[in-house]
């Protein structure tokens, strides 16, 4: 039996009791196919026992890993050390069984994590909806276990997308695998998720894979090269799978829904062509919404929208590789607002180029807006996640990169200094964003 792990990543700042973190849709779509192909899977997902301490849940995971021989683990760089202390248990427990890690993070420090006191048996590079499921077929068969450990490894090196630790200590990896057609795949197992301590009141659907931006602090591009984006019937087919089970009050939709112009109109017309009435939230670029495609938005029901504005210094967003107009980006947030549909608003502190004056000329935008207690301000410091270009290109950038303990990546703590900031300055600045936070929930803010 096969055993899928969403290790915790929820923060204790980001737990709302009304809409909670969504479930891990890469575990999900795997578990769905491994049930198409006849193998027995099952999903362990810690987010569902958040209000737990962490001796409660080394109980909960040491109860739950008995009986399975495979794992697979996903995880992201700020939960990274976390999954290993989850690997280190189930090492300990059962010693036999073979570990598969996936993940963003993984996806690109494989080889470091594969020479970490082998711990780990395999690591699936990038998107594993192929390259997982070949890889079982070959572990589970028993066809293969007579064969020589070169025989072995040459039947491995056919599926692509995978790395791992040669008889020679050596990392291989096989390839990258072809992208996968986002609408052969089968809607998400949901109803494998328990319901013991919490059950997800908010679903999330992918409405596109990669993203044909290039912006400086994000891996997107690097973990999916080809951007694809699923077609209307795929999405209203999930749409309707979400509603059956009943317990879900909300659907987010990822990433930015326009894209593609004639998308984004088809995608809100199936809202209306079809009366779903489900409260949803998405992703988009306001810079480009015109003042019909805000009114369109707000008639097939959209509650909520979520974009990333980083900074209001041209200069600053041109140097990260965010082209957008900040007057254009005002001028999409007014066509909203005039419709009344509550902003959720992303800002980023401290990217290359960031300056004291450019960080003020951003507060100064950001009190502009035409927001109100509905909308929300998000400010975040630059990360440099491994695979972005800020973790690549870190020289190019010109800033330095002091911590080294991943659980600290996690947009809330300052991780490099920059040619213009020090760490001191940075830190300090911070301070100051963490107060804009909360400015139009201000009573006396007018």
């Amino acid at each position: 039996m096969i055993l899928l792990i969403n290790p915790k990543t929820t923060k204790s700042t980001e737990i709302n009791v009304e809409y909670f973190r969504e479930p891990n849709l890469g575990l999900l779509y795997l578990a769905s196919i491994l049930e198409d192909q006849g193998i027995i899977v099952d999903i362990f997902d810690l987010e569902q026992f958040y209000p737990l301490n962490d001796s409660e849940l080394e109980g909960i995971i040491k109860n739950k890993i008995r009986g399975y021989s495979f794992f697979g683990l996903t995880t992201l760089t700020n939960n990274f050390y976390y999954t290993l202390k989850i690997i280190k248990i189930i090492r300990r427990l059962v010693p036999q069984s073979v570990i598969i890690l996936g993940g963003p993070h993984t996806s690109f420090l494989y080889e470091d994590i594969l020479n970490m006191e082998n711990l780990v048996n395999y690591i699936c590079v990038g998107e594993a909806e192929q390259s997982f499921p070949e890889l079982l077929e070959i572990l589970k068969n028993e066809a293969y276990q007579d064969l020589t450990i070169p025989e072995f490894e040459l039947i491995l090196r056919d599926v692509k997308g995978i790395a791992f630790k040669n008889r020679d200590e050596k990392i291989e990896f096989t390839g990258t695998p072809e992208p996968i057609n986002v609408d052969s795949l089968p809607l998400p197992a949901r109803y494998k998720l328990v319901h013991e301590h919490y059950h997800y009141r908010v679903a999330s659907i992918i409405i596109n894979r990669g993203c044909p931006n290039q912006c400086s602090f994000c891996s997107r591009q690097n973990l999916f090269k080809t951007p694809r984006i699923r077609s209307i019937p795929s999405i209203f087919e999930e749409i309707r799978d979400i509603i059956s089970l009943q317990n879900y009050t909300y659907i987010n939709f990822y990433d930015n829904i326009n894209i593609n112009r004639q998308f984004f109109n088809d995608f809100c017309e199936m809202f209306l062509k079809n009366n779903i009435n489900i409260p949803w939230g998405c992703e988009l670029r306001v810079d480009s919404i015109t003042q019909e495609e805000a009114r369109l938005l707000k008639q097939a029901g959209c509650h909520l929208i979520a974009t990333g504005i980083e900074s209001a210094n041209p200069e600053v967003l041109r140097k990260n590789f965010k082209y957008q107009d900040p007057k254009e980006v005002m001028r999409g947030l007014k066509y909203l607002k005039q419709v009344e549909i509550p902003i959720q608003a992303y800002f980023v502190l401290g990217l290359p180029g960031e300056t004291e004056n450019t960080f003020l000329q951003t507060i100064q935008f950001i009190k502009q807006l035409p927001f109100d207690v509905n909308d929300r301000i998000n400010y975040f410091i630059a990360t440099p996640y491994p695979g972005s270009r800020l973790w690549i290109e870190q020289e190019g950038f010109g800033i330095s990169i002091f911590e080294k303990d991943f659980s600290k990546y996690d947009c809330e703590h300052v991780i490099f200094q920059t040619n213009e900031l020090s760490r001191n300055q940075l830190e300090t600045l911070q301070q100051n964003a963490k107060k804009v936070e909360s400015y139009f929930q201000q009573d006396d803010i007018k």
